[in-house]
């Protein structure tokens, strides 16, 4: 009788597989980012945690070929600020990053309208937002989130652009959107950048992430 579980992550594993395909036999990295972008438009606006599954499927593989040109894609994504991206409800986000000209608080969809704030958040960020605030999206447990981390972490460290980059792009949006991101999110988004820069292991940054808690808050006497 067919594994059930096996028979769901058939159209992943072929999906992966075309993709694993074209990345191996494009050399132009420009064409392989606009398909990727493409294929994440294809998922739609509440579809990019289909596209990291995507993503996850090539990063577990042992295709190493693959797996470096998707980590060089993104990485001059995130150069460029064109990087595959999704949206997720922000805590006070006031703009979305881009290495060219950040957008105006005033199109950020949904603030015209009183909704929660939305903003577009590249792969590492859009997990630790995903796990550390309270978003649209169903929680994101804990294991869900080192694991998934250490995964992404470990196939942008295939690429030497990526491995330099992605920390000073997350760095960047630490210092440059204001209030876009809770203290525990920015806490857990420095932790991969330094740790990262330093060469740490890829499972110790995903652990120290993902295991961060804030300190308890001091008690403060009323006058």
């Amino acid at each position: 009788m067919p594994d059930p579980e096996d028979k769901l992550a058939a159209p992943w594993r072929e999906s992966a597989a075309r993709l694993v395909q074209l990345l191996e036999s494009t050399a132009d990295t420009e064409v392989c980012l606009a398909v990727l972008n493409q294929l994440n438009r294809r998922f739609g606006e509440q579809g990019y945690p289909g596209f990291l599954k995507l993503l996850l499927t090539v990063a577990e593989s042992s295709h190493a070929r693959a797996r470096q040109r998707l980590a060089d894609c993104i990485a001059l994504g995130l150069r460029r600020g064109d990087a595959p991206s999704g949206v997720l409800t922000s805590w006070g986000a006031t703009r979305f990053w881009s290495m060219q000209k950040p957008l105006q608080s005033t199109l950020l969809p949904g603030n015209v309208l009183g909704i929660a704030p939305r903003r577009q958040l590249d792969p590492l960020e859009y997990l630790t937002v995903w796990f550390s605030q309270q978003t649209h999206r169903p929680y994101l447990g804990e294991r869900t989130y080192r694991d998934c981390l250490t995964s992404l972490i470990d196939l942008f460290d295939t690429s030497s652009v990526a491995r330099l980059c992605y920390p000073l792009k997350i760095e960047a949006d630490l210092a440059g959107i204001e209030g876009a991101f809770t203290r525990q999110t920015r806490q857990r988004l420095a932790i991969i950048a330094d740790a990262w820069k330093r060469g740490q292991p890829v499972r110790a940054i995903a652990t120290a992430a993902a295991e961060y808690a804030l300190p308890p808050q001091p008690w403060v006497r009323s006058l």
